[in-house]
């Protein structure tokens, strides 16, 4: 290679090598996340968090209105020149809250301080509201006090409290907010002095993810803080997780669902009739396009769900492990009742029992990446085991059925109905008041996708039915098949599998929990227009016979003389009577 070459591409390298270094420089420093536990301002130890020491800009304060925290967005103006170089740097104790209970507080420890202070110049009227210049004098940190702004992002979450220190940022509160909470607000203004230990007090309103933004400025002027005629020198966010507290009845709740769960998948193996199985055999192609219903289509259709509607990651995620694990025994019950073919439906089960081994955590694998990138893994493995369970427990009652039908019919009649009968109405009273966070704040969107899941998995499965031009009673089983989920199963695993994370397993949870309440929905929904149908026909069809009730049919012969001439095989005349000139009766000639 000639020298020419060699000198462009050191010229190019250590070009590039500068570039990398600059772009360094303005680049937030990666800090690990850790809790501390010693939070007293003697003894703590502060360690920068996300920290971004902003060369001021005129920060405005704007937030842009999103629902999740992971979204948020800072509007800020240009950079000035004058602060190019990374000078103020914020320090916190603890580095985030990952575990504030709902209606407790904590306070949060943080400075500000600097390797490199520049000179402030006084503008001469005795306040500290002038700017800062470039010259090599160092300041003494004790002597600067500025104002910090502090602002909770979502105020339905997290709360400020007020103290003697702080300043109330809110002057639009409305008189009834103030007379119910009159100690917390969403930003709060806060006088500090640099490499000084400062703090600030939360309070967890309600469960969720919530953002806090620490802004220093470069005045101690509160009136032009407030006027945002101030320009920012640091900028840093805290992240806050106000969690459910941890009570018996969850663990309770946990494992009767899952108790149920392996029960009912138990029950639907001892009606199982092997020879109802080997006359299905005979119809393959419904069992096939069930099986494409649930195991390819109706994951898909939650995903993209999932991605259309404006919901949290967890909830997402939830959303997709619902349609990933089909069946759960309430579509066997739609198919008794809504007079479907029972073997496909028998059928469906079994294929649904054995095939959700390998397609349901393959699909959770698959999809869930685009729901939890890197900060969090999935775990495939608990679900693997969850689903296990209630595999062992159909093959247990198909043997029991196989070999021994009195057993499986008294097992049914004695054990299993009457435990069904008492889950039910525990979960209609019990669990609602256990899980009362999901009806606390209704998030609709999570409800529509809830409503929206067994929905499209009916309607897709059933018009997918008539296209292969099957029975329709085939196609209502493989539509109700479609659209029951066994909802009980997957909300065990997620709470057991996620369980060191408690806010992602209750946010997870929140999709199954409203599945358990559509799906009945919309099978009563579907009942009610299946009667006012069968309504409609009946009235149309009495209709229809009292239009016909005059008509009648001679086989005999006619009066040729009252007779008009056969024109059809088939007519209708009128038959008077001479004597009285009027109609008396219609006959029908062949």
């Amino acid at each position: 290679m000639p020298i020419i070459d060699c000198r462009v591409l050191l010229v190019v390298a250590l070009t590039t090598l500068l570039c990398f270094k600059c772009a360094s420089q303005q680049m937030a420093p990666n800090v690990s996340y850790s809790e501390t536990n010693d939070t007293s301002p003697s003894n703590m130890t502060l360690v920068p968090l996300r920290s971004n020491s902003i060369s001021s800009p005129l920060y405005n304060g704007t937030v842009s209105n999103i629902s999740s925290p992971d979204s948020l967005t800072f509007q800020h103006l240009p950079h000035s020149p004058i602060w190019q170089n990374e000078t103020f740097r914020f320090f916190f104790n603890p580095l985030s809250i990952n575990d504030l209970v709902v209606a407790s507080n904590r306070t949060v420890d943080f400075n500000c301080t600097s390797n490199n202070i520049l000179q402030y110049v006084n503008n001469g009227t005795g306040s500290q509201s002038g700017n800062f210049s470039q010259t090599k004098d160092r300041l003494d940190f004790s002597n600067i006090s500025l104002i910090v702004v502090i602002q909770a992002h979502d105020r339905e979450i997290v709360g400020l409290l007020l103290t003697k220190d702080t300043h109330d940022g809110e002057t639009h509160k409305s008189e009834k907010m103030a007379e119910e909470q009159p100690v917390t607000s969403s930003l709060i203004y806060k006088s500090i002095q640099l490499n000084s230990a400062n703090n600030f007090t939360v309070l967890a309103m309600h469960m969720g993810y919530a953002t806090m933004s620490v802004t220093l400025t470069d005045t101690n002027d509160l009136e032009m803080v407030k006027q945002g005629a101030y320009q920012t020198l640091a900028h840093a966010e805290y992240d806050i997780q106000a969690t459910r507290a941890v009570r018996p009845s969850d663990f309770a709740f946990n494992c009767s669902a899952a108790a149920i769960a392996i029960l009912i998948s138990f029950g639907i193996g001892c009606v199982t009739d092997t020879d109802s199985l080997k006359k299905q055999l005979k119809f393959p192609v419904s069992l096939v396009v069930g099986f494409c219903c649930q195991f390819l289509i109706l994951p898909v259709l939650a995903f993209g769900i999932a991605m259309m509607l404006p919901l949290n990651n967890d909830v997402r995620f939830g959303l997709l492990c619902v349609a990933c694990v089909p069946g759960g025994g309430l579509g066997h019950v739609a198919v008794i009742l809504g007079d479907a073919d029972l073997p496909l439906s028998l059928a469906m089960n079994l294929i649904s029992i054995v095939a959700m081994l390998g397609t349901a955590p393959l699909w959770i694998f698959v999809l869930g990446q685009y729901f939890y990138r890197d900060h969090k893994v999935i775990p495939i493995y608990n679900f693997e085991i969850w689903l296990a369970s209630t595999f062992f427990a159909y093959t247990a009652g198909l043997v029991i059925n196989r070999f021994k039908p009195a057993v499986a019919d008294g097992l049914l009649t004695w054990i299993i109905k009457p435990l069904m009968l008492l889950a039910s109405i525990l979960y209609i009273t019990l669990g609602v008041y256990i899980n009362m966070y999901v009806f606390d704040r209704i998030n609709e969107y999570a409800v529509l996708s809830a409503f929206l899941l067994p929905l499209s998995g009916f309607t897709v499965a059933y018009i997918t039915g008539k296209i292969f031009r099957q029975k329709d009673s085939f196609c209502k089983s493989m539509a109700l098949e479609t659209s029951s989920l066994n909802v009980l199963i997957v909300l065990a695993a997620i709470r057991f599998s996620l369980e060191s994370n408690k806010n992602s397993a209750d946010f997870a949870s929140v999709v199954p929990l409203w599945v358990m309440f559509t799906i009945p929905g919309i099978y009563v929904l579907l009942a009610i227009l299946r009667f006012f149908k069968g309504c409609i026909g009946n009235f149309l069809e009495s209709r229809k016979q009292q239009q016909f009730r005059h008509f009648s049919i001679a086989s005999g012969i006619v009066n040729q003389a009252n007779m008009a001439a056969l024109s059809a095989p088939l007519f209708v005349t009128e038959v008077t009577d001479d004597d009285q000139g009027s109609v008396s009766e219609k006959i029908t000639v062949l």
